[in-house]
């Protein structure tokens, strides 16, 4: 066996998100869509895992399997259920989220937005409202300030990627629904504008924390003649995004899968006019051409010869590595934290060859000197995985959400305990 070992003061850690994981969040408009008839939504989040009443023991349970960082969201809707009118007993209840992580000796790092708006910001109209992005920093003020000095980690918005083509160009299942450019390009350059005054007041409030947006990235690879369609592709799902966080303290880099996009040559002679004849054109080509890849990839399939995970996903963790080397090229010496990694599976034999594949790349990337500063792997727990309700088991934690018991994995222990050592064995010499 041959040891590779990470570097002093890596972060080692695990993930959660509020709406998937805490149940009862009535007043945001993820609740509504779930309910709402015609939503491609397979159920409804419900009581989810009851992290929300079950929060201290759940952490304790993660700071015992060995790591030492636990990234969670903060739900808006919660905080502020109506316009202007903030609940000081569910700042409190943060408030006191974050004093358990830092009593099992955990780094808490804390998401302001994963996904989901309070319904009555979602009524003004949702990211594609003027007012939404000073809204959003309104509430983020509030939150760090109750927060104070606990928190030195704070990611703005999840995946504003995703958000952006998922709700807003129409190509996931994703409130509110909208769909075409102009919705698109509203809805991304408010998520932008929402992040970067998100993060002026974090560092004006707590000028020692760290701050920075998390990234949904591909590992994309094509032929010449798919090389239009990539590129484009990668620019409206990733790299408007990507370029907005060039002065976050690091990059949250978030990557599950690979996608291969290749074309016969003449289409891809084809396409470069058509790229290049006007925006809308392009939107609808790109979202055409890649919708399988980008929304809702292909079920496994035992002829197609691609070895798939339960959301049908190539089974491909080294992509992470490639994601975390193209930052590197795009923002250099930008420090970079692998924020979610993982994969949905009812083998947890898997799991682990998954998180041993990539971890291996991740080593050979900080060999090559890039700054990698940590690994947090996606999910702690079983969750509500959006419209796929739940029916995904990304946990490295089972849950019976019949009894709401709890089963850790032999995955959690085995990542537990490359936490403990910071090193992980391969085979090898």
């Amino acid at each position: 066996m041959t040891e590779l070992v990470f570097p002093a003061g890596f972060m080692w850690g695990t993930a959660t998100a509020a709406h998937q994981v805490e149940g009862g969040n009535s007043n945001s408009d993820w609740w509504e869509w779930e309910l709402r008839p015609g939503t491609p939504c397979k159920e409804p989040s419900g009581t989810a895992i009851d992290h929300y009443a079950r929060y201290e023991s759940d952490i304790s349970m993660i700071a015992g399997l060995g790591f030492g960082t636990y990234r969670f969201s903060v739900e808006w809707a919660r905080i502020e259920p109506t316009e202007g009118v903030f609940d000081e007993a569910q700042l409190e209840h943060y408030r006191s989220t974050v004093a358990a992580v830092r009593r099992c000796n955990l780094v808490p790092m804390v998401t302001l937005n994963h996904f989901t708006l309070p319904l009555w910001v979602a009524q003004k109209g949702s990211w594609l409202a003027d007012e939404t992005p000073r809204l959003f920093e309104r509430y983020v003020r509030r939150v760090v300030e109750a927060l104070g000095d606990s928190v030195d980690w704070y990611c703005t918005i999840n995946e504003p990627g995703i958000v952006g083509i998922g709700g807003y160009l129409g190509m996931l299942g994703f409130p509110p629904g909208a769909r075409g450019l102009s919705s698109w390009r509203r809805a991304a350059d408010g998520l932008i504008a929402g992040h970067r005054r998100a993060r002026a007041a974090v560092k004006e409030l707590r000028p020692g924390a760290k701050v920075g947006q998390t990234h949904a990235m591909i590992e994309w690879e094509s032929n010449a003649g798919g090389r239009p369609i990539m590129a484009f592709s990668r620019r409206i799902a990733e790299d408007v995004y990507l370029e907005a966080s060039k002065e976050d303290d690091f990059i949250g880099v978030q990557t599950y899968t690979r996608v291969q996009l290749n074309l016969a040559r003449p289409i891809g002679w084809l396409m470069r006019p058509v790229l290049a004849a006007g925006p809308l054109t392009r939107i609808m080509v790109s979202a055409m051409l890649s919708r399988t890849n980008l929304s809702t990839p292909p079920q496994p399939n035992p002829d197609d010869g691609v070895r798939r995970t339960q959301m049908g996903y190539e089974f491909r963790p080294q992509a992470v590595a490639a994601t975390v080397r193209r930052v590197a090229e795009l923002l250099p010496g930008k420090p970079i934290i692998v924020t979610e990694h993982g994969l949905a599976t009812a083998n947890d034999a898997e799991r682990i060859e998954f998180i041993s594949g990539g971890l291996a790349a991740l080593h050979d990337v900080i060999s090559d000197g890039i700054p990698l500063g940590g690994y947090i792997h996606w999910s702690a727990f079983d969750n509500f995985e959006w419209d796929r309700g739940y029916s995904m088991t990304f946990g490295l934690i089972g849950v019976d959400r019949a009894t709401q018991e709890r089963t850790v994995r032999p995955s959690a222990r085995f990542l537990g305990e490359i936490a403990r050592k910071n090193r992980l064995e391969v085979a090898g010499s």
